[in-house]
């Protein structure tokens, strides 16, 4: 199982040998020698790694770190501009081809975007195989050579309405007529940052990207049903329809529900552990992937709840202790307002122990991705 994370200060050394494994070497070529990494123009793009503006999230499995992805300001092979940071990713031999290299392009965008950078920039040998990832990310050439093309990719800063985000109201709407309709109404568990919000019938204040709902595995063909009778239902945003997803297993299912998008995620337990599933899509992610968390130790009442809201309505809702930790463990900027609410209103400091203990040593797998 790998775990996506941000890299720690401690381990920035690992990306000299994550540098040299990124050199490109066309099939019948020799590989570089490691004394390449002597050359001023690769050494600028892990020398001093730490500095103002670097980012770095890296792959960990069995407690080693076995790929990474970094981002920094400079002029190197794939510069595009001041302000805009190139993008270097690396999985070691023996990982690859397990889809770790677009988990970690994945969580290095989403941290840049949130860090408010206007776009990313990288270099690509056009003979390397990676450049069809990057363009599935949505990666555009803007400028190269026979050999190599630069490419990037706009975030859109700190603009939320750029991104697709919804006011509070809308998003909240949306949440409510899932998880009050017939036949989802106790099925349904609402999650991520809007749980405090709605619980306690306070306006958050900020606009939300989705909304996350998780569901037993055993009760997606009832959200499926759900879906298309009242035409919502999209095939091109149901897992089950991945052509990467040759087993046909259940990762979820993505609607668009009053102009929100919200994002169905299948789990299930076995015994203490917690088998949580989602899938990223093209239409809404840039590429096709099935993911799987799995959370070791942790009890389901621990993790959701059935709810009173303020109307007396009831509802099912992740634990604001299950929040504050998922919270907590990202480290987002924005994650803080809803942390800062959940502290207002108070949680269980002996659950919120045992979930954060769970969630740190979670793990998160890519089962498949579009190859």
């Amino acid at each position: 199982m790998s775990k996506i994370r941000e890299m720690l200060p401690g381990e920035y050394g690992l990306l000299d040998e994550f540098l040299y494994q990124a050199i490109h070497t066309d099939p019948g070529e020799p590989r570089s020698p490691r004394a390449a990494l002597a050359d001023p123009s690769l050494r600028a793009y892990v020398e001093g790694f730490g500095r103002a503006g670097d980012v770095a999230v890296c792959a960990e499995e069995d407690g080693g770190v076995v790929g990474a992805a970094w981002a920094r300001l400079m002029r190197g092979y794939g510069f595009a501009g001041d302000g805009v940071p190139e993008l270097a990713v690396s999985v070691l031999p023996g990982h690859r081809g397990r889809g770790l290299g677009t988990a970690l392009i994945s969580a290095l965008v989403e941290r840049c975007s949130e860090l408010g950078y206007p776009a990313l920039s990288l270099s690509v040998q056009r003979s390397n195989p990676a450049a069809r990832l990057y363009e599935r990310f949505g990666f555009r050439e803007v400028s190269g050579d026979d050999r190599e093309a630069v490419m990037t990719l706009p975030l859109g800063g700190r603009d939320e309405e750029s991104r697709g985000e919804a006011p509070f109201e809308q998003a909240r709407a949306a949440a409510l007529r899932v998880l009050t309709a017939p036949g989802l109404a106790g099925r349904v568990y609402l999650q991520g940052g809007l749980v405090p919000w709605v619980a306690f019938g306070r306006d958050s204040g900020r606009p939300h990207g989705d909304v996350d709902v998780s569901v037993r595995l055993v009760d997606m063909p009832t959200v499926r049903a759900w879906l298309a009778t009242k035409g919502l239902y999209n095939s091109a945003l149901d897992s089950l329809n991945l052509g990467c997803n040759e087993s046909r297993g259940d990762f979820g299912v993505h609607a668009l529900i009053d102009g929100v998008l919200v994002s169905f995620c299948p789990f299930r337990f076995e015994g203490c552990n917690l088998r949580q599933r989602n899938a990223a899509l093209a239409a809404t992610d840039g590429f096709d992937a099935l993911l799987e968390a799995v959370v070791p130790g942790v009890a389901e009442r621990d993790l959701f709840k059935m709810r009173v809201l303020p109307d007396g309505t009831v509802v099912g809702c992740a634990t604001l202790e299950s929040v504050r930790a998922a919270k907590v463990a990202s480290g987002r900027e924005k994650d803080a307002h809803d942390v800062a609410e959940i502290d207002r209103i108070g949680f269980d400091p002996a659950r919120y122990a045992r979930v954060a203990a769970a969630y740190a040593v979670m793990s998160i797998e890519c089962i498949a991705h579009e190859e």
